[in-house]
């Protein structure tokens, strides 16, 4: 207690005093022993209130015992039932997490993952994919600060995400992986994996790529066939062995219709073949008239050029030119849209003729831009003229209604580069993107659309988007949300300029592992974004009965989740309740269960991952023995600390029934005495 405190304690309590001995024996008329009595009973008063106004802070010292967390991670993917090991399983996990001796030891946590990690005490393992290393990812912070010995269950066999060994190396806690599976090595021919594009154009003739593999002893002699329907298109014979254990088959098909065509590839068996659901892939291809084409447009050489040009062909249905605008262009009109990007004067006479022509396009402004030229070439917007530059940042706009659009994370992006100075824009019909400038956000557009009714235009008030591409992959380990991002924006805008009041959005084509969403949106006659709609997908197999499924509404789209589906072929139609509005399609769903590709445990990975961790590999028949080695080890011990608070006498409510008990007690004392 600081010295200061110690002495307004004191000072307090000479005060005290002083003032019950004044008040009851200066002049006092009554007796001695009840003039101590009221002097006591004022002094206990005045000392403690003297004590609230000084307020001492009281130190309180908790004693609390920490005991370490034992993490069990699960492996709740298909690939266990198929293996028939769901039962094992649960008596494995209910074992250890039911133990006395563990209880008391450690703190116990079970998670349950497929694709992802989620806290869970019981298992239906029906994941359709296994990401071992994106669940030591996401248990990573939920354990840091702490000691969290993990105890794996698994089959080993990964289906997605990094590799687990790598993964295992840099998870900063215990690591005791447990196998789940047929450890027997088995003889097993597989079709590894079948690259194909997604799209190829009429009369043109398209890649197949089939990688095989052998595992096991001895040679097996097989037949590669990639049969359509009835008819096998393609066939070659094949030998493997222990040293020449993998294949890769390159064939060349025929497009030679329009439409979404289904392919099997399948490999013959040989006699001794334990598994044979991984000897078939379907694949499909979808067989298109014409690619369209988009033009870009340049002055200054930028890597958002290169960024551009990958985003928009990563729909194959999609062609980028890129054309400096020193070379001219002989002709617009073949062109469903025309980027200029960081227009300067020699693309001002390019940009007046899209107006002409009413065609559509999308300007991307920058550091390189004139501006001048470009405020008096349009009359959407004015950017003041400064000569400097300024970073923007995103802010999405949830109100966007011209299309279905999602935010992919733009508040993590980096910032784009743009001119310096105020941006008026009063005729642009709706922005997708605001500016936040040094952490103010401001109501200015960063990524807005005009649509008139006979062309569409777009702007990108900075340069830099090729860091934007990159942050999404670091994110997310991949391109596709940022690519599926500027795709929509490059599909509205090379589209014809007639509104829809109801869209729909889907994929004519699903591969058996992917999320089978369908959403739609739906305006009400003043095209405004109608959230109480009543929305409905009436969806009808090739063989089988009709049924309707209600969409519902997520961050202004109507959604439904068609995930459960059995592959094949389907007919869908999308109406809105009371009104005579609706949209039909097709798509295909492909068989593919990955989770049923693998012959037994991956045992070699996992006593890497044990090796690695300085751990041995544990099996299920067996859990007393990981018992033995989580109970005997001196590293998982119970941690007793102290938990040191400081709190106010003010909060300390017992001071204040002091304070009423020696009023009360000295007004009935004075009462019985007649005093009052």
């Amino acid at each position: 207690m600081p010295l200061t405190t110690v002495l307004l304690i004191t000072l307090a309590f000479l005060t005290a005093l002083a003032l019950a001995a004044f008040q009851y024996f200066y002049k006092a008329k009554g007796s001695r022993l009840q003039n101590t009595i009221f002097a006591a009973l004022r002094f206990i008063t005045y000392f403690s209130v003297f004590l609230l106004l000084i307020n001492p802070k009281i130190r309180n010292t908790d004693y609390y015992t920490e005991k370490p967390r034992l993490i069990l991670a699960v492996d709740n993917s298909a690939s266990i039932s198929h293996f028939e090991k769901a039962g094992e399983v649960r008596n494995f996990v209910d074992d250890l997490s039911n133990d006395p001796e563990l209880q008391e030891r450690f703190d116990l946590n079970v998670y349950g993952f497929g694709k992802e990690l989620e806290q869970a005490s019981e298992f239906d393992f029906s994941g359709d994919q296994s990401n071992i290393s994106g669940a030591l990812k996401e248990l990573e912070p939920l354990t840091e600060g702490s000691t969290a010995p993990t105890i794996l269950i698994t089959d080993g066999n990964q289906t997605y995400g990094e590799d687990l060994l790598y993964s295992a190396g840099k998870y900063g806690q215990p690591l005791y992986p447990v196998a789940v599976g047929d450890t027997t090595s088995y003889r097993d021919l597989a079709v590894s994996r079948v690259n194909v594009n997604r799209y190829a154009f009429r009369n043109n003739r398209f890649p197949v790529e089939i990688m095989v593999r052998y595992v096991g002893e001895g040679d097996v002699n097989t037949e590669v066939e990639i049969t359509s329907g009835q008819s096998t298109v393609f066939s070659k014979s094949l030998s493997l062995g222990k040293n020449e254990n993998s294949a890769v088959i390159l064939a060349e098909l025929p497009a030679s219709s329009v439409g979404v065509h289904t392919y099997s590839v399948k490999l013959k068996p040989f006699s001794e073949e334990k598994n044979v659901q991984n000897n078939q892939q379907d694949f499909a291809i979808e067989v298109i008239d014409e690619r369209s084409s988009i033009l870009l447009m340049y002055e200054t050489l930028h890597p958002d050029l290169g960024a551009i040009k990958k985003t928009i062909e990563s729909n194959e249905q999609r062609e980028v030119i890129l054309k400096n605008a020193s070379e001219g262009v002989a002709d617009l009109e073949k062109f469903q849209l025309v980027i200029l990007y960081q227009p300067e004067n020699r693309m001002i006479p390019i940009m007046d003729q899209l107006q002409e022509k009413k065609k559509n396009h999308w300007i991307m402004t920058g550091p390189q831009t004139n501006w001048r030229s470009l405020n008096e070439q349009q009359e959407l917007f004015r950017q003041e003229i400064t000569g400097q530059t300024e970073e923007f940042l995103p802010i999405f706009n949830p109100n966007f209604s011209l299309f279905q659009v999602e935010d992919i994370g733009f508040s993590k992006m980096p910032p784009l580069l743009g001119s310096f100075g105020s941006l008026s824009s009063e005729d642009i019909n709706e922005i997708l993107l605001f500016k936040e400038v040094q952490g103010v956000e401001t109501t200015e557009p960063l990524l807005a659309i005009s649509e008139d009714k006979d062309f569409k235009r777009a702007f990108l008030f900075g340069a830099d988007i090729w860091k934007w591409r990159s942050a999404s992959y670091l994110e997310n380990g991949n391109f596709e949300d940022f690519d599926s991002f500027f795709g929509k924006l490059v599909q509205f805008l090379s589209s014809g300029s007639r509104k829809e009041r109801l869209t729909v959005s889907y994929e004519n084509l699903y591969q058996g592992t992917e999320e089978l969403l369908i959403s739609a949106r739906y305006f009400d006659r003043n095209y405004v974004f109608d959230s109480e709609a009543k929305l409905s997908l009436r969806l009808k197999p090739k063989s089988g009965e009709e049924r309707e499924i209600p969409f519902l509404l997520r961050n202004n789209n109507y959604e439904v989740d068609l995930g459960n589906l059995p592959p094949g072929q389907y007919d869908f139609t999308v109406k809105v309740a009371g009104e005579d509005l609706r949209r039909s399609g097709t798509f295909r769903l492909l068989s593919f269960d990955v989770e049923e590709q693998f012959s037994g445990a991956n045992t070699e990975n996992l006593k890497a991952v044990a090796a690695k961790k300085d751990q041995q590999l544990y099996f299920l028949n067996k859990p007393e023995v990981l018992k033995e080695q989580l109970l005997s080890s001196k590293t998982y011990l119970p941690v007793q600390k102290s938990r040191e608070n400081n709190v106010p006498l003010i909060d300390w409510y017992y001071l204040l029934g002091i304070i009423i008990l020696a009023l009360s007690g000295e007004w009935f004392l004075r009462k019985y005495y007649g005093y009052i």
